[in-house]
């Protein structure tokens, strides 16, 4: 049976590998030696998997009805403001947890309370930066706002304040 891509997962299995390997900075030469195919393939794959990522971003967008600033195919991120919420949202694909928008605000760290949320929200953006190869002094033990402040404004500089 095949897999079904779902809007939040939207790559197969092999596209999945190949834009995780990609992303993480491997040649596609070391790629297709890896995964003992050709290169053609690795970088066809690699750019249809950019292509579904690409995509997918663009429809989180619009479905949340975000105005898009910026699109970076190859970190699989997009930047967008909600003029209702007067918000700017950033998007995200990573293997491990789909497609996820974050919106961009100046919350005080300690208005949220919930250690599972902190947890949850910590998990993801540590893979978020993680995919990227963005390293992080003493991340884990950071507050989520704080971390997402780092990651963030490091994918895309017009976020820096």
């Amino acid at each position: 049976m095949k897999p079904n891509p779902s809007f939040a997962s939207p790559l197969s299995p092999k596209q999945m590998a190949v834009w995780s390997l990609t992303s993480a900075g491997n040649s596609i030469a070391a790629i297709a030696k890896k995964l003992k195919t050709s290169r053609q393939y690795v970088n066809q794959t690699r750019l249809a998997a950019e292509a579904k990522i690409s995509k997918a971003l663009l429809e989180v967008a619009q479905v949340n009805e975000l105005q898009v600033t910026r699109l970076n195919t190859k970190n699989a991120i997009l930047l967008g403001y909600h003029p209702t919420l007067n918000r700017k949202a950033v998007v995200t694909y990573t293997t491990s947890h789909g497609i996820k928008v974050w919106y961009w605000h100046d919350t005080p760290e300690e208005e949220t309370l919930s250690e599972d949320f902190l947890r949850q929200t910590r998990e993801y953006l540590l893979q978020v930066a993680k995919e990227r190869g963005i390293g992080i002094a003493d991340a884990e033990a950071m507050h989520p706002a704080k971390l997402a402040n780092q990651i963030f404004t490091r994918l895309i500089p017009e976020l820096k304040t």
